[in-house]
Formats: structure tokens, C-alpha cells, sequence
């Protein structure tokens, strides 16, 4: 008895639906799996769409009298607010629908873009963690995104003219303009990001020949030992130690692979030996114990650096690389091929490993072009 009236008030709810439809202008309910929608061919665009035009929304009611009731008074809400031009998107979408108002909600947004446009690979990854990702962590995660927001965040967590604020500056514009803040205030975070150079760098106190090797001999493990050697004679990235091929170092010249999975990419790596450095033996591969299963490029390095500091190094693993930069400056190769060997441009060798470099070094190159001038 009860299926009969069911089946009965069918045919009386589709009567009407299509009445209730006659006196909409720009939608119309319809019924679909025993549930009732609107749709409409004026809609404004959904957000994450070019072009707005047909669109169908849920109503979250059943296709009953009782739901049809509901329905009713929605679709009259939708259908003024559309011949108004006051239609919002809000109240209609759900989960990944929405948009974005967090910074956390912002930031997953744009890694998630980020990845659609960028073949993801280990090094790759690295540099986006490292530029982007550790930079974002540093914004209160549930907070709106506002320009203000990423502008008091550059000043609390940065100084003036240092390559961090240029850093943040660069990666908080970024997602600003993704997130469409306002273009006119953007300029804002850029002139923050001003007063950083090259010669804004103090030159480093690099280490020299004789207290590399005296470094050397006071550390007793075997594997340290030979991370000391590889790095000061091959002027290699930290995390790069991980990443190469030897079988070539017994060769002449003893050149090193540095494999594809790295900052750069692949590269040969030529040698360059201090005074006294005999005893260095890198061609004796002995890895340390540290565990490189699952581990980017920036925990390998991280991990370098932590055990300078507790054999209390005094100074850190990068210190090794503008070491060899300048050594091999020193010794009369080019800047081109000192780049090469050590997998930048010769632009970055020009305005950032030299301007670390001390008197010592040009009063070298003085003498040496001078001695060669004398001989001619």
C-alpha cells in the first residue's frame, strides 16, 4: 500500500517541478537519482574556471514533497541572485572547491601548480624545499594570506640587505601573485627584497693549505678523514660526496662523476692539491656511516655540517669549496674552467666566490702576472 502511494506521487512531483520551473527565469530544478538540482546557463565562472555558463548544483535534498519544498526556495534565491548579478559561489562549493584562505590552504596551492609545471626529480625537489617550502613554513600556517602578513613576516625574520630577505622576498611574491593580491602593492615585498649583492658578502676567512692538512691528521676516523680529502680536493657540495662515481679518480687526470641526481646535474670534477697533501688519499673510498636511503640533497649536506661541528671544525664544510675556488685561481686556471669543474656559471664564480677571496690571493696574481711579464 504504501509503494502504491510512492508510485502514485511520482507523476504529481514532476507536475510540479515544471510548474514551479515556468516561473524561473535563469535556472531550473531538475531530478536525477532520486535527488534535485538546479541548473542554469548564465552562471558566472567557478572559481578555478575561465568562463562561466552552464552549471548544474546540488541541492542536497531528496526528490520528495518535502525535499522538493527545499529545493523550491533555493532555486528562487539562485535565480535572483543570478538576475541581480550578486550570484556567490561560496555557499555551493566543497572540500578542494573552495577557495583558498589560509596561508597553509594558499601554500599547498601553489606546490601543488608548482608540480604540475616542473618534472619532479630528487634535485629539483631539494631546491623547491629549500627556496620555497622551509620559507613558507616560517608564515603562521592558519592565518589569512595578506601582503601585510608576508611583510611583517620578511622583517622578523630577516636583515636588512641579506641574501635570506632577498630569498624570502623572491618566494613570498610568488605566492602573493598566485594567491592574486593586489599587483600594486606587490612591488612592496620586491623593494623589501633590495640592497643584497655579491658585495654584500664579507670575504671568508678560508682555510689555508697547511691547516687543511693539520685538519686532517687530528681527525683519527678514517671515513672523516677521507670526507675532508674529497671535499678540499675536489671542492665538491657537501651532499655531493653521496652522489658520485670514483672509478675514474686512479686515472690521469683523477676525475671525479658527479651523477645526474645533484644541484646541477652531471659533471666532471677536476683535482686540486694543496702543499703537503700527499698523505691525503681520496682515491681510498671510505663513506661514512650515515644512512642516504630516502634522504634529499639538503639532509646529506645537513648532515655533513652537523658532524663538522661536533669534531669542532672550525669552520664550515663550504669553507672547503671556496677554498679549492680560490686554489685553483691560484694555481693559473680559468675562470671558465673553475666553473665547470665545480658546476656553476662563470658569472656566480665572478661576482660571488671571488668576492670571498682575501688580499692575499690578488697580491699572488700580481706577482705571478708580473714574474711572467719579466720573463717575456
Amino acid at each position: 500500500m504504501g509503494g502504491r502511494s510512492l508510485n502514485q506521487s511520482a507523476p504529481d512531483l514532476k507536475e510540479r517541478i515544471n510548474q514551479v520551473n515556468q516561473g524561473l527565469e535563469k535556472v531550473s530544478i531538475r531530478e536525477k537519482d532520486h535527488r534535485l538540482y538546479v541548473r542554469g546557463r548564465h552562471f558566472p565562472p567557478k572559481p578555478g574556471d575561465s568562463t562561466g555558463g552552464r552549471y548544474e548544483i546540488a541541492l542536497g535534498v531528496s526528490a520528495t514533497p518535502a525535499g522538493l519544498k527545499v529545493a523550491i526556495a533555493k532555486a528562487k534565491d539562485i535565480d535572483n541572485a543570478l538576475l541581480w548579478e550578486k550570484f556567490d559561489w561560496e555557499p555551493f562549493l566543497k572540500g578542494n572547491q573552495k577557495p583558498p584562505e589560509t596561508v597553509a590552504e594558499w601554500v599547498n596551492r601553489y606546490e601543488a601548480q608548482h608540480w604540475e609545471q616542473t618534472l619532479r626529480s630528487p634535485t629539483k625537489e631539494n631546491t623547491y624545499h629549500k627556496n620555497y617550502r622551509l620559507l613558507f613554513n616560517r608564515l603562521p600556517q592558519n592565518e589569512p594570506l595578506t601582503i601585510e602578513l608576508l611583510r611583517s613576516t620578511i622583517l622578523s625574520e630577516t636583515q636588512p640587505g641579506s641574501r635570506s630577505r632577498k630569498g624570502f622576498a623572491i618566494a613570498f611574491r610568488r605566492l602573493a601573485d598566485f594567491a592574486g593580491l593586489d599587483p600594486s602593492i606587490l612591488k612592496e615585498l620586491s623593494k623589501l627584497g633590495k640592497g643584497y649583492t655579491s658585495k654584500s658578502v664579507e670575504p671568508r676567512s678560508l682555510p689555508r693549505d697547511e691547516e687543511i692538512v693539520d685538519l686532517w691528521e687530528s681527525v683519527k676516523n678514517p671515513a672523516w678523514q677521507w670526507v675532508i680529502s674529497i671535499l678540499a680536493i675536489y671542492g665538491l657540495r657537501p651532499h655531493e660526496i653521496f652522489r658520485i662515481r670514483t672509478d675514474r679518480i686512479d686515472e690521469d687526470p683523477p676525475i671525479l662523476e658527479v651523477e645526474e641526481e645533484t644541484k646541477t646535474g652531471w659533471r666532471i670534477v677536476y683535482p686540486s692539491y694543496g702543499k703537503g697533501w700527499d698523505m691525503m688519499t681520496p682515491h681510498i673510498v671510505k663513506y661514512p656511516n650515515i644512512e642516504t636511503e630516502g634522504k634529499n640533497n639538503n639532509q646529506l649536506g645537513g648532515k655533513i655540517s652537523q658532524e663538522f661541528r661536533e669534531l669542532k671544525i672550525p669552520f664550515p664544510p663550504y669553507n672547503l669549496r671556496h677554498a679549492y675556488a680560490q686554489r685553483m685561481y691560484k694555481q693559473g686556471f680559468s675562470d671558465t674552467f673553475i666553473a665547470r669543474s665545480m658546476g656553476h656559471s662563470v658569472a656566480v664564480q665572478r661576482s660571488i666566490y671571488r668576492a670571498w677571496w682575501d688580499q692575499d690571493t690578488y697580491d699572488d696574481e700580481y706577482r705571478r702576472v708580473m714574474g711572467l711579464q719579466n720573463k717575456a
